[in-house]
């Protein structure tokens, strides 16, 4: 009897775990950030592709915003934490010129995986001279928000503005003047400027949307549309690994056919190759394609992101989070995009690597009249090597834009792949040492039926209650045996069960105990 009893407590345990962890919403549920203005085009971070000595994962991060009051236009900050604001949002500018496209870049100290921020760099676009100028802030953890200073008042209306943190002072800069694409180096302290070149003053075409990325901090790579002779947009590139003054590649293409805009870097290994996604209708409606370029030699290779498109709707706005070398197994990446129907506009929340055949959420924004901008920031760390991953998006509401947030947890996953064995089928097996205090080891195997755009692997922790404690695993495994590190100090003592499930279906649960 007793045993039967024993039986029936546990599975009603798996049951409680079941439903407890995949009855959440994978995607947090919408949040509104600002009301009563009309706030619009957010911007969090960017930052650069790091080396091998630590990555850029935060404990908070900024985003910007224009906001409008009255018939004033200002640029403002917030302050973002695991769970929401830390603090009311901070007017960057003072003066009543008309301002937009305010953009972020900023970096941490140290070599560690996480940390605080160190410095930021903040720019936009202001008219108050009769034509459109770029004025900068600094912010250092040190002292805190700088003064505005001008980064470009020289003749012509500029654009396109981007940016990227090479170290706590210095920055890449990228933005159109008069139709050529300008890359500087500026010393956000001093706004001395330490590097300026036209990256396109051989060329005649028309050229817009230039975007910057660094790596290392030695690689730079200027990406940028090009009008074609028939009036559309080609995407092309240059680069530079020089570790002084930059020497620059030739011009090349990232994407021709058809018409192609909105590129943008969306991720990086170690400095070998950036990912620039962009928006292309060469098949007839928009579709989104990524383009890896390698920093040294060898081939660009170019695939389709969403497969499963239907001349039923045109995709747009792609954002993604991507961490290429947190394991040695496969990358982990979250993302969302824009996608426009026949009668409705929304954004698709879902994870990659490459968005396939379903979604995992989606926010209805409006009808086809509606209008969004959307941006995702690098991660905010969270315990047991779990991320916090921001989504905010503007959206109109009572003839306001307001803007809104979801955000989901990702786990970076330290994970080890053991040998090159294929697996004829899953395996679970028991964590060690066991008890623990506070780290222990969870070996798991995937086979080869795992190795699909369809399939996804987890390891979960649960406690006695059936809440999740940690996300170990949660993504796309090629075949292999792996194991996770579970670091459970921020646990208090007593009894878990680690469960590991292929698309949601229960493969193995095991108990292990952390004692304190």
């Amino acid at each position: 009897m007793r045993k039967t009893f024993i039986s029936f407590l546990f599975c009603c345990l798996l049951i409680t775990f079941y439903s407890q962890a995949f009855s959440q919403y994978y995607w947090r549920q919408p949040s509104n950030l600002t009301r009563g203005y009309i706030d619009k085009n957010p911007s969090f971070g960017v930052y650069n592709i790091p080396g091998v000595t630590g990555f850029n994962i935060f404990s908070w991060e900024y985003f910007v915003f224009e906001r409008t009051t009255m018939t004033t236009t200002h640029i403002c900050a917030m302050k973002m934490g695991t769970s929401g604001p830390l603090e009311s949002e901070i007017y960057i500018t003072a003066n009543a010129s008309p301002k937009r496209n305010p953009v972020i870049s900023y970096g941490k100290s140290g070599g560690s995986f996480y940390g605080e921020m160190n410095s930021a760099l903040v720019l936009w676009e202001s008219n108050q001279n009769g034509k459109w100028d770029i004025y900068g802030k600094y912010y250092s953890r040190q002292s805190g928000w700088g003064s505005v200073f001008a980064v470009d008042e020289t003749t012509g209306d500029k654009s396109s503005t981007h940016l990227c943190y090479i170290d706590s002072v210095n920055y890449a800069i990228t933005f159109i003047k008069n139709g050529d694409v300008i890359f500087r180096k500026i010393n956000a302290l001093t706004h001395a400027v330490l590097y300026d070149s036209n990256l396109t003053s051989a060329d005649t075409a028309i050229c817009r949307n230039a975007n910057v990325m660094v790596s290392d901090p030695t690689k730079y790579i200027v990406s940028y549309e090009k009008r074609k002779p028939d009036g559309k947009y080609a995407i092309w590139y240059r680069k530079s690994t020089s570790t002084s003054t930059p020497v620059w590649s030739a011009p090349d293409t990232i994407a021709y056919a058809g018409n192609n805009t909105f590129n943008r870097f969306c991720y990086g290994n170690f400095g070998n190759y950036f990912g620039a996604a962009f928006e292309s209708d060469r098949n007839g409606t928009s579709n989104i394609y990524v383009t890896s370029v390698t920093m040294g030699t060898g081939t660009n290779t170019q695939e389709k992101l969403t497969t499963y498109s239907s001349s039923a709707y045109n995709f747009s706005n792609f954002v993604n989070l991507f961490y290429p070398v947190i394991t040695d197994y496969i990358y982990s990446t979250t993302l969302a995009f824009q996608r426009r129907g026949r009668d409705s506009l929304k954004i698709m929340f879902d994870d990659g690597p490459i968005y396939s055949s379903g979604f995992r959420d989606s926010t209805t924004i409006g009808d086809t009249s509606k209008r969004t901008s959307i941006t995702m920031n690098g991660g905010i760390f969270n315990a047991n090597w779990n991320v916090t991953v921001w989504v905010v998006y503007s959206k109109d509401s009572a003839n306001t834009s307001q803007l809104w947030s979801r955000y989901r947890l990702t786990t970076l996953g330290k994970i080890s792949k053991f040998g090159s064995e294929v697996p004829e089928s899953f395996a679970l097996h028991q964590n060690y040492p066991n008890p623990f205090n506070p780290v222990t080891n969870i070996r798991f195997s995937v086979p080869r039926v795992a190795n699909t755009n369809e399939g996804n692997v987890t390891l979960i922790v649960f406690d006695m209650l059936g809440r999740e404690a940690a996300v170990l695993a949660n993504g796309k495994f090629l075949p292999g045996v792996y194991e996770a590190v579970f670091d459970g100090s921020a646990l208090p003592s007593g009894a878990y069960f680690y469960r590991l499930s292929f698309n949601n279906e229960q493969i193995a649960v095991k108990r292990m105990v952390i004692v304190k």
